[in-house]
């Protein structure tokens, strides 16, 4: 259901119509990801079974919304959507916020669950104020980290500016990959992308524990379409390390708006000695660098190997609001 909002009134709309102006308000906010395109909402929900709402907002904003059975509303995009918020330019992100807000409450809305929501936007603070003031319990928690690297001007530049510990190793952990092996690190042309995205699949179902039971069928397909649907904007990145002619990792990640997104990664756990899964984000970095990209964004997860990479935390939120 597309609605467009014009306090009170909401009129239905086509939905191809909002998109340009949707894209355009998601590459203008203070940190654009590419989960808030309508490009990666459209995919993901074509894996989503519950009710799907858009909101246009006083021609301020966009909320991709989904409605529970319960009639609890979350944002769209679901559980592999790495950031979930509103979509508005830096300045109308309280004003867009606080109309989401009365909409929430005309509607009666019984429960409000917001999660994977920027702690940097504003957004969460914005309707924490007009949902209480509307009757409704609020609270806000830190629900998960997503580390992130400002990158410099080269890669030396770059591991300069690890700490002395992290530098150590890293360039030692490369040494020993590269000392007596070919190595070279690429980002894969649309010619070998199908043959590189599958060999990520299987790189994925060699891997142990929940990383092998996580690629699934349905999974597959899902990264399929966000691959062929982000490769036809020139936004895919499939980075392949390869030793000795074989390849033996991959990053599955998205060039946007001067940020890389790590998004998943797969390799060889027969070459994990050789350290190739720090090694291949090590030259994605390099690659992205190059690029002329500003920020290699880890994503969701605190895990040890991205503050080795140098990156830092940024807060994602669990915002919940329910009616008294």
């Amino acid at each position: 259901m597309i609605l467009t909002t014009s306090d009170p009134l909401c009129i239905a709309r086509d939905p191809a119509s909002l998109e340009t102006e949707w894209s355009e308000l998601a590459r203008r906010r203070a940190y654009p990801t590419i989960f808030l395109t309508p490009d990666w909402i459209r995919v993901a929900r074509a894996y989503d079974r519950r009710e799907q709402i858009t909101l246009r907002i006083a021609e301020r904003g966009i909320a991709a919304l989904a409605r529970e059975d319960d009639g609890t509303i979350t944002f769209a995009g679901g559980e592999y959507t790495d950031y979930q918020d509103i979509v508005a330019k830096p300045m109308e992100v309280t004003a867009v916020a606080d109309a989401l807000a009365h909409w929430i409450a005309a509607e009666r809305t019984p429960r409000v669950l917001f999660e994977f929501v920027p702690e940097e936007s504003g957004t969460a603070d914005a309707m924490s104020a007009a949902l209480s003031g509307a009757g409704y319990d609020v609270q806000i928690d830190r629900l998960v980290t997503a580390p992130r690297v400002t990158l410099p001007e080269s890669f030396e530049m770059y591991v300069q500016g690890l700490g002395k510990k992290e530098r150590h190793e890293l360039r030692r952990k490369l040494r020993g990959l590269e000392t007596g092996r070919r190595v070279a690190f690429r980002f894969a042309g649309d010619l070998e992308r199908a043959s590189v995205f599958d060999r990520f699949v299987a790189l994925h179902r060699r891997s142990r524990g929940d990383k092998a039971e996580f690629m699934t069928e349905e999974n597959e397909h899902f990264f399929r379409d966000v691959a062929e649907t982000l490769a036809a904007r020139g936004w895919l990145r499939l980075g392949v390390l390869n030793v000795d002619g074989e390849d033996a990792a991959v990053v599955f990640g998205f060039a946007y708006e001067g940020t890389f997104a790590l998004y998943n990664a797969a390799y060889d756990l027969a070459l994990a000695p050789l350290s190739v899964g720090i090694a291949c984000h090590a030259y994605a970095i390099r690659s992205a660098i190059d690029e002329g990209l500003h920020t290699y964004d880890f994503l969701r997860g605190g895990e040890p190997y991205k503050y080795d990479l140098g990156a830092t935390d940024h807060w994602l939120l669990r915002f919940e609001a329910s009616t008294r």
